[in-house]
């Protein structure tokens, strides 16, 4: 089967879909992908993380979306929003668990769904309907959070090590199509080493700029894998997705990007004292060209801050009330990430296309079961 390429574009996926899912090699991803599920909740619970259920319709959901936009649901007379992601639910959840001397850990597996640009259906990374492992610490920083995700991938990782002959059958079918995606051909499953390197977002801007400038020929492979010519970025942007393959495929194992600035991510995400402008925030980066894995931060807890912060980027405080009442009154310290579930399994299987981790993938602007 290895030999040959196969036709697994997303119009091809949607079409049959049973006879596509039930093939062994597809059922074999899902396989991974339970256990992939399992890995994660077997080393949260043994490190004393309390699971709860995931938050679906609220007043809120997190602004921070990066450009999709959101669903809007009638719930008995008033605007509810599917979460698409429930951020300040969880900080709220590890508060209280603090408060009532538990632990302060929390996790829960929650349904997002995100209405993604439809140009996102190329990216080979976004889905409309995905699962993201919230988790939340009291009384740490965003340094804590981030040993927390590198605890939980190397993990992982550790776990899915003994399913290698499986998952070595995944990679030999789908490598044509990875390879022609800008990926690594995978060989074995590397546990990553601790402590993961770590780069300022300064730092990484400088990496990718050097690196666009200096070859020529990776600036062409860019522009016949994305279609698009790459350009210097500035240091007050967000990083996109097709710089993030850049520096990805610079790396053979996971690593950190922090201190965005401030303008790139929501309210909630702590500011430096001493340094105005950056956020204590990070991403964690899967390596080999498979990109972001988590987003994560401190979080802002002081009212005032928090308010100021609204108001700049021009939420409406009255739809936060409970979010700001739980801040003024028990408002704490928390950090905490949310890690892609089908990123991680897309990973772990070296999958060309996030969208085959799932039987029935919510793609961008293609209808689908």
């Amino acid at each position: 089967m290895a030999d040959k390429v196969h036709d697994i574009s997303a119009q091809a996926f949607s079409k049959d879909i049973f006879t596509t899912i039930s093939e062994p090699h597809m059922q074999r991803v899902y396989s991974m992908y339970d256990k992939v599920s399992a890995s994660i909740r077997e080393h949260l619970n043994a490190n004393h993380f309390q699971e709860h259920k995931a938050i679906i319709l609220g007043p809120v959901t997190d602004p921070g979306i990066r450009g999709s936009k959101q669903v809007t649901v009638d719930y008995y007379g008033y605007e509810y929003k599917t979460m698409s992601s429930a951020i300040l639910y969880k900080q709220l959840l590890s508060a209280a668990s603090k408060k009532a001397g538990g632990s302060g850990k929390i996790y829960f597996f929650a349904d997002n769904i995100r209405l993604e640009p439809i140009e996102t259906a190329q990216t080979d990374r976004h889905l409309a309907e995905f699962i993201q492992v919230d988790i939340e610490v009291a009384d740490t920083d965003h340094f804590g959070a981030m040993k927390v995700g590198e605890d939980l991938v190397a993990s992982v990782c550790r776990s899915m090590k003994r399913y290698e002959p499986e998952l070595k059958e995944i990679w030999a079918f789908f490598e044509p199509h990875s390879t022609a995606r800008g990926l690594k051909k995978r060989t074995e499953l590397k546990v990553p080493t601790s402590p993961f390197k770590k780069y300022t977002h300064r730092e990484v801007i400088d990496l990718i700029n050097e690196k666009i400038d200096s070859d020529p020929e990776l600036k062409k492979h860019m522009e016949r894998l994305f279609k698009f010519v790459p350009k210097p970025l500035s240091y007050n942007s967000e990083i996109p997705w097709e710089y993030e393959w850049l520096v990805s495929s610079l790396h053979d194992e996971p690593f950190f990007i922090y201190d965005y600035p401030k303008g790139s991510r929501g309210f909630y995400d702590r500011e430096y004292k001493d340094k105005p402008g950056l956020l204590m925030d990070f991403d964690l980066i899967f390596p080999e060209g498979y990109g972001e894995a988590a987003s994560g931060a401190a979080r802002e807890y002081e009212i005032n801050k928090i308010i100021a912060r609204m108001k700049e980027t021009g939420e409406k405080l009255e739809k936060y009330k409970w979010y700001l009442e739980f801040l003024q009154k028990n408002g704490t310290a928390t950090a905490g990430f949310g890690i892609g579930l089908e990123r991680t399994v897309r990973y772990i299987c070296a999958l060309p296309s996030i969208y085959l981790t799932l039987p029935c993938p919510k793609i961008p602007g293609l209808y689908s079961p």
